[in-house]
């Protein structure tokens, strides 16, 4: 083949070497890509990082608490267990914030991370007054040094950290909530079974009060027998006697039992009103103050997202469309810079050979002409379109400005609704332990009546006793005062009527209440220790990603690497090699051959390459027989068509037929990077022959449908190619 190729300048024959280096141009280009960029996660320990901790620990319930040093910790990671785990991390170092700015400025520490002095005094203010409570921040600062993923790399670590240490802390905060209304519910379980205990004394006091109002109507209609019963009076008022001094004993009982039921009663309706309203100071808000704490938090929050409706305030959401408004208007001032430079380019190298040729006499056309290469080199700077040019950083930094600043107002106005929710919930658990101590006091006040109400029966069932006595010592003056206890015994059966009924009505009152509270305690919620756990952990972190992947360059850019591969072998096959055969002109041979023999070489130089990349790569990704050989026939067809296109543009434009080419490659790679690239930057890329090889290589690689006709479009660009080279031919026999 090198008998039949020729150089693109000189006449020096084309050595057998030239030709391997060629072949093994598309290899060399896809394995440096693949080993250079391969899933950088997996070497995060090659970048040095450093913190620098001006954080004081704080003390909380007489407990040294460093956070500042929990999240250096977090950050750095036991090294042991990390590689125990499989896992990786940054290189990092403890430091002074000195050293740290001397490490950016130098390049020695990629990120710098600044923890305050007030960290944990921040972090741990929700412990505190809810009027007092903020969020604690950290500083990251990353070297102006760094490379082009280092801020994603150290963001993706620091991130982690943080939420991580944001999770333990939330989980102790709703952990303690939990506590709270687990105590609640045994404290009203309490009062429940005490309110029972009330309900079944109050039934058996009803009982024995019936028993004794049959008791003292059987003594009326007996009295007018007692003037011819005085012995067997005598004998019955002992035992009257025995039985009112019982009485007495368990009235007493029941008096006292009343009384310590009604001071518990208001124990627990004043701590459920302390704890509903606070106690008047700034330490004890209650659960009120609470919900009026988060009330305003919310309110200020939804302030800072979306602003007071005024012009001087219209929160970050107004800020986040002024920023997207003003980086649009750079971008588009410097899209017009880039097409004024690019425009510029031409007449300039113009201007140049014209002057170098001697066509325009100046003055020193050497200074001149070197002048005018330096602008020109210095306008194709400005017009690339490339991701490492300045302008299109300029233009990459403007859009992730305004993303941050509307994700910061996104975030701003979710944390108002959480929190308008939690003081939602505060209200409601406020109003409900106000009514809860409502009913407590109204116990206390019935518990009272009752010990009342006892004390007096104990008091006339002791004189009942000591009357019983005296009638049993005075039968024998029984009958002469019949007559007046027949007067006075209907008083005394309907007195014990009116305590039996009062009795009834106690013991209902204090079965209601018993069942109010148990309804009560069914409704508080008592949880275990891990149930309380996993709610904190759950009312944390309510949705959890899976499936997800933070590895960088992995798999999926096999496809790119293989089509920019083949690509930069086809361009630099002819910026080394001339595109027509040396006889087009003298060769006594119709358009047709000539540029099948010119094109005869392009195919074998792109089959070899393509034939090279197809057995290597998929053995090096660990393809399937089925799964390497589609990949093989896809990428010998892709370095055919790109060989035979780059050639077409080589000999019918010749340099800017070249430039054509080096562009469409730059734009593959930056198509291919990322999907945020403008819309007629991504066109052009998903329609040049480079973005056909890609959405096949990906077919390929995924085992989608789309390599057949990736295919069909290779073929039309290889004969689109063809058709260049024999309108170059024609041209050149035509001269």
């Amino acid at each position: 083949m090198s008998a039949a190729l020729s150089r693109l300048s000189g006449r020096k024959p084309v050595r057998w070497t030239t030709i391997v280096g060629l072949m093994l141009v598309p290899l060399t280009v896809a394995g440096v890509l693949l080993w250079g960029l391969w899933n950088p996660t997996e070497r995060l320990d090659t970048v040095t990082a450093a913190i620098v901790n001006n954080d004081k620990a704080v003390e909380v319930d007489g407990q040294l608490v460093p956070l500042g040093r929990v999240l250096a910790g977090e950050l750095i990671g036991d090294a042991k267990q990390k590689a125990a785990d499989d896992q990786t991390n940054f290189t990092w170092v403890l430091t002074d914030e000195e050293d740290a700015t001397a490490g950016l400025d130098d390049g020695r520490y990629a990120t710098v991370i600044t923890i305050p002095e007030s960290f944990s005094a921040a972090a741990t203010s929700l412990s505190g007054d809810p009027d007092d409570a903020e969020q604690a921040t950290i500083d990251i600062a990353e070297s102006d040094r760094g490379r082009l993923i280092d801020t994603a790399l150290s963001g993706i670590v620091t991130q982690t950290a943080t939420t991580v240490l944001n999770q333990q802390l939330g989980e102790q905060f709703v952990g303690s909530v939990f506590v709270g209304m687990t105590e609640l519910h045994k404290g009203i379980g309490e009062a429940a079974d005490g309110a029972t205990q009330l309900a079944d004394g109050g039934e058996q006091l009803t009982d024995g009060a019936t028993q004794l109002a049959d008791g003292t109507q059987q003594l009326a209609d007996g009295t007018q027998q007692l003037s011819s019963g005085a012995g067997e009076l005598a004998s019955g008022a002992g035992s009257l006697a025995s039985g009112a001094g019982e009485l007495a004993g368990g009235a007493g009982s029941l008096s006292s039992g009343a009384n310590d039921l009604a001071g518990g009663a208001g124990t627990l309706a004043g701590g459920l009103r302390l704890f509903a309203s606070g106690d008047g100071t700034a330490a004890n808000p209650g659960m009120s103050g609470f919900a009026n704490g988060l009330t305003q938090y919310s309110a200020g929050a939804r302030v800072l997202a979306t602003g007071d409706g005024t012009e001087t305030n219209p929160g970050l959401a107004g800020l986040a469309s002024g920023v997207e408004a003003y980086t649009s208007g750079v971008n588009e001032a410097l899209t017009g810079l880039q097409a004024g430079a690019g425009a510029a380019i031409e007449p300039l190298t113009q201007l140049k050979t014209a002057i170098e040729a001697g066509a325009i006499p100046v003055e020193n056309p050497g200074a001149v002409a070197a002048q005018l290469g330096q602008l020109i080199t210095e306008l194709q700077g400005a017009s690339s379109s490339a991701p490492e040019s300045p302008v299109e950083q300029l233009k990459a930094q403007g859009g992730a400005l305004a993303g941050g600043v509307r994700q910061a107002a996104i975030g701003a106005d979710t944390a108002a609704g959480a929190a308008e929710q939690l003081a939602g919930a505060g209200v409601q658990l406020s109003a409900g332990a106000e009514q809860l101590a409502v009913g407590a006091e109204g116990l206390a006040g019935g518990a009272s009546q009752l010990a009342g109400g006892a004390s007096q029966l104990a008091g006339g069932a002791s004189e009942l006793a000591g009357g019983a006595s005296g009638l049993a010592t005075g039968a024998s003056g029984l009958a002469a005062g019949t007559s007046e206890l027949a007067a006075q015994t209907p008083e005394l059966a309907k007195g014990a009527s009116q305590l039996a009924d009062g009795a009834g009505k106690s013991a209902a009152g204090a079965s209601e209440l018993a069942t109010g509270l148990g309804e009560a305690v069914s409704g508080i919620p008592n949880y275990s220790q891990s149930q309380r756990d996993k709610l904190a952990e759950t009312a944390l972190t309510p949705v959890k990603a899976e499936g997800g992947s933070d590895e960088l360059f992995n798999a999926s850019g096999v496809p790119l690497f293989a089509g920019i591969a083949l690509w930069a072998g086809a361009l630099a096959a002819f910026l080394m090699l001339a595109p027509l055969w040396r006889r087009t002109r003298e060769a006594a041979r119709g358009v047709g051959a000539i540029t099948f023999r010119s094109a005869l070489p392009a195919l074998g130089l792109g089959a070899a390459q393509g034939a090279i990349a197809g057995l290597v790569l998929p053995i090096a990704l660990g393809y399937g027989f089925a799964q390497g050989a589609e990949f093989f026939g896809l990428a010998l067809l892709a370095g055919v068509a790109f060989t035979l296109l780059v050639q077409g543009l080589s000999a019918l434009f010749g340099g800017f037929g070249r430039f054509i080419a080096f562009v469409l490659l730059v734009v593959a790679f930056a198509v291919g990077i990322v999907s945020t690239v403008p819309g007629p930057l991504a066109a052009i890329g998903d329609m040049s022959p480079v973005g056909a090889a890609l959405s096949g290589f990906q077919a390929v690689a995924t085992g989608a449908a789309g390599a057949g006709g990736a295919a069909v479009l290779l073929t039309l660009w290889a004969c689109a190619g063809l058709v260049l080279t024999a309108l170059a031919v024609r041209r050149e026999r035509a001269a």
